[in-house]
């Protein structure tokens, strides 16, 4: 399955490049300082969120939170679906407050605990415990076969059976206000996808080093022009400079942009890697968390 750069047919196009699949966790220079390329515009910015207290007592908020892994058959699938989820500080199963949720998909060729080892663990606990952002939960599925998102079922597995399953069993807040969706890679193509697709669920989408699927390149005219703008959600989009897919990402903030449709677009320094994903961490959460 490769995912390709978009080609749009309104009188502009993409020079074409092949993505490279995501490399293996090595040891990788860190990117030279972060530099913002391209600001929001006006219709594009966010509030500034006001400072959560953190809940619970500073005993549990300094033990921090627990990954905890589940299973169960999807009717999507037709088979298991596996993923793991950050519970945070304080969370307790039989009582306590609901949460937000964020769901995190990982890039090609990696599977459900690429986002731990980016470092979202451990970043979410100091960012809670220090007051800085307010609890929530995690969901972090595995894509098993990489197949194209024609026939692919993962898709469907995420809003027909994870959701709900998710909904049901754990402490969530159940309303798209506090739901959102992000990936790296492949998974931020899938998030764009479902964003647009099921926009109504999601109140935004983290796309970072963005690769849109060729299957959906036609599919974007139809995305922004005929969806109910002010019912999308929210779009975070970065791509570091080095990325070979960068004109892909910042072609699709400028149709974002050209539609008015809310979203923020960043191009820093840096290529497709996990060094990358994992400097920026800590952005993306803010982000997702907000007003939160």
């Amino acid at each position: 399955m490769r995912i390709l750069p978009l080609f749009f047919a309104l009188g502009w196009m993409l020079g074409a490049c092949n993505p490279a699949p995501d490399p293996e966790m090595t040891p990788h220079p860190q990117p030279t300082a972060t530099t913002v390329a391209v600001t929001p515009t006006a219709n594009t910015s966010l509030p500034s969120p006001t400072q959560p207290a953190p809940t619970g007592t500073p005993d549990c908020l300094q033990i921090g939170g627990e990954v905890q892994s589940f299973e169960f058959y999807s009717t999507q699938l037709g088979g298991d679906l596996i993923f793991d989820v950050y519970l945070p500080p304080c969370y307790d199963p039989d009582a306590g407050p609901r949460y937000p949720v964020t769901y995190l998909l990982h890039g090609l060729s990696y599977a459900q605990d690429q986002w731990q080892r980016l470092g979202v663990v451990r970043s979410l606990d100091r960012l809670i415990a220090g007051g800085e952002l307010a609890p929530f939960i995690v969901v972090m599925p595995l894509e098993a076969a990489f197949e194209p998102p024609q026939t692919s079922q993962f898709g469907d597995a995420i809003v027909q059976d994870l959701i709900p399953w998710v909904d049901k069993n754990l402490h969530t807040i159940a309303d798209s206000d506090h739901r959102a969706i992000g990936g790296v890679s492949r998974g931020a193509a899938w998030a764009t996808r479902l964003g647009f697709e099921s926009y109504e669920l999601f109140t935004r989408v983290g796309a970072h080093s963005l690769p849109l699927f060729e299957a959906d390149g036609g599919r974007l005219i139809a995305w922004t022009t005929q969806l109910p703008k002010d019912e999308l959600p929210q779009f975070f989009i970065d791509i570091g400079r080095n990325d070979q897919e960068w004109k892909t990402a910042q072609t699709f903030a400028d149709l974002l942009d050209e539609n008015s449709i809310p979203h923020e677009w960043y191009l820093f320094n840096g290529g497709h890697t996990e060094a990358y994903w994992s400097t920026h961490l800590e952005q993306y959460l803010r982000w997702y968390a907000w007003n939160w």
